[in-house]
C-alpha cells in the first residue's frame, strides 16, 4: 500500500469517527446540556485529528492542543450543571481525550512548547472535576473535591509520562536510522577508496610521468597516453560500480535501453568486475603498465581454492590498499612482492597475504607530492576492522632491511559458514 493510500484511509477512519461523534453529541445534547456535549465532543474529535489522521506539522498540534484545554477551562468556570450521568459519561471522554492530547503534545512538540502544552493540558484535566463536585447535590466536601482533582492531576500525570516514553522511543528510533545512514556512508566512502584509488592515484602518476617526459621526448609521453585511458576507463568502472551499489536491484530491460546512473539506474551494460582474489593477475598488470615499482605476484599453487568470497574480497582490497600506498608513499622503491600463502593457525586454516616494497626511505611517487597528508580516505584502519569482523588481523609495519610491509592473515572458510 503507497503513502498515498495509507493517508487517505486515515483520512476516511477518521472522519467517520468525526461524524459518529457528532452524532452522540447532538443526540445528547437535550439531557446534557450544550456546554458539556459540545466541549467533549470538541476534544474527542481532537484526539481522533491527532491520533488516527496524524497531521505532520507542530502548528495543528499547538492550535489543537490550545484550543481544546481553553474550551475545558471555560466550561468548568461557566457550567452550572446539572450533574446528570449524561453530563458524568461526556465528561470521562473528555478526560481521555484530553488524556490522549497531552501524550502526542510531548511526544510531538519541541521540548519548550511541550512543556507548555503539557501545562496548559494539565491544569484542565484537573480542574475538570468541579463540573460534578460543584454542581451535585448535595454539593461535594472541599476534601472530596480536593482529591478528585489531585486523582485527575495524577492522569494528567501519566498521560505526560506516557508522552516521554513515546518520544523517547522516537528519538531512538531516529537515532538507529541515522547510525545505519552513517554505516551505509562509511561503506560507500570504503568502495570508493578500495576500489578507484588506485586506479585514480595511477592516472596521477602517469600523468605526472608524461609532463616530464614530454621536455625530452615527445613521441615516448604519447605513449603515455594510452595507459592513461586504460587507467581512467578503469576508475571510472570503479566508482560506476560503486554507485550501483546504492540502486536498487532493477530487472533487466530490453536490449537498447539508455543507462543511467544514481539511484534506481539500469544496470550498466558489460561484467561487473569481480573485486576480489581471482583477479590478481589482473590487478598486477594494470599496476606495471602504468608506472613503476616493478609488482611481483607470488601465488603458491591452490592458494585460492575454495576461498570464502567475503575473505577474497577483503583480502583483494589489502592488496589494493597496499599498491596505493605504495605508489603515495614509496616512489623510491623498484619492486613490490605480492606473497599469497595458504598457512596454518591455531584455529584453523588461514590465508597469508603480504605486501612488501623496498623503498629505502618513505617518499611519494611522481605527481603526489603535494598531496595533503592523510588524505586516503579509510585506509589500513577501515580495513583492519573489516579483517577483524573476519576473524583475522591486518599489520602494516616498516621492513628490513629496507621497505614496508603489509600483511593480513585470514581465516579460511569453504563451507556455507559466513561472518
Amino acid at each position: 500500500m503507497t503513502e498515498e493510500w495509507r493517508t487517505r484511509l486515515r483520512g476516511g477512519a477518521c472522519g467517520l469517527l468525526v461524524a459518529a461523534t457528532l452524532v452522540v453529541a447532538v443526540a445528547t445534547t437535550a439531557s446534557a446540556k450544550p456546554l458539556i456535549s459540545g466541549a467533549g465532543a470538541a476534544s474527542v474529535i481532537a484526539a481522533l485529528v491527532l491520533t488516527v489522521w496524524s497531521p505532520g506539522r507542530n502548528g495543528v498540534l499547538t492550535v489543537v492542543s490550545v484550543g481544546t484545554a481553553a474550551l475545558s477551562l471555560l466550561v468548568t468556570l461557566v457550567y452550572q450543571g446539572p450533574a446528570r450521568t449524561v453530563a458524568a459519561n461526556w465528561w470521562t471522554a473528555e478526560t481521555l481525550a484530553l488524556m490522549t492530547i497531552l501524550a502526542a503534545a510531548v511526544r510531538r512538540s519541541r521540548p519548550r512548547a511541550a512543556l507548555a502544552l503539557a501545562a496548559v493540558l494539565s491544569v484542565a484535566i484537573a480542574a475538570s472535576p468541579l463540573r460534578i463536585t460543584l454542581n451535585i447535590v448535595p454539593p461535594a466536601s472541599s476534601d472530596e473535591t480536593i482529591q478528585l482533582c489531585l486523582l485527575w492531576a495524577i492522569l494528567a500525570m501519566v498521560s505526560s509520562g506516557v508522552g516521554v516514553y513515546l518520544r523517547n522511543l522516537d528519538a531512538r528510533g531516529r537515532a538507529a536510522v541515522a547510525a545505519e545512514r552513517r554505516t551505509q556512508r562509511l561503506s560507500l566512502a570504503r568502495n570508493l577508496h578500495d576500489y578507484a584509488a588506485h586506479d585514480v592515484t595511477a592516472v596521477v602518476v602517469l600523468a605526472e610521468a608524461a609532463q616530464v617526459m614530454a621536455k625530452e621526448d615527445l613521441e615516448k609521453a604519447l605513449e603515455l597516453l594510452p595507459e592513461i585511458t586504460a587507467a581512467g576507463a578503469q576508475a571510472l568502472k570503479a566508482m560506476d560500480h560503486t554507485v550501483q551499489l546504492l540502486a536498487e536491484p532493477q530487472p533487466r530491460e530490453e536490449p537498447g535501453e539508455s543507462v543511467g546512473y544514481g539511484m534506481g539506474a539500469t544496470p550498466l551494460p558489460g561484467p561487473r568486475p569481480r573485486r576480489d582474489l581471482s583477479e590478481l593477475e589482473l590487478l598486477t598488470e594494470r599496476f606495471n603498465r602504468t608506472g613503476s615499482p616493478l609488482v611481483v605476484l607470488d601465488l603458491a599453487e591452490g592458494a585460492l581454492d575454495g576461498v570464502d568470497p567475503d575473505v577474497s574480497s577483503v583480502g583483494y582490497r589489502v592488496i589494493v590498499e597496499a599498491l596505493t600506498n605504495v605508489r603515495r608513499h614509496a616512489g623510491s622503491a623498484s619492486h613490490v612482492l605480492i606473497a599469497v600463502r595458504r598457512v596454518e593457525r591455531p584455529s584453523g586454516p588461514g590465508l597469508r597475504i603480504r605486501v612488501t616494497d623496498d623503498a629505502p626511505h618513505p617518499e611519494p611517487g611522481p605527481g603526489l607530492r603535494d598531496r595533503a597528508p592523510r588524505s586516503g580516505g579509510l585506509g589500513i584502519a577501515g580495513l583492519t576492522d573489516q579483517v577483524r569482523a573476519l576473524g583475522g588481523e591486518l599489520t602494516a609495519a616498516p621492513h628490513r632491511p629496507a621497505g614496508w610491509r603489509v600483511s593480513a592473515l585470514l581465516p579460511l572458510r569453504t563451507g556455507p559458514e559466513r561472518p
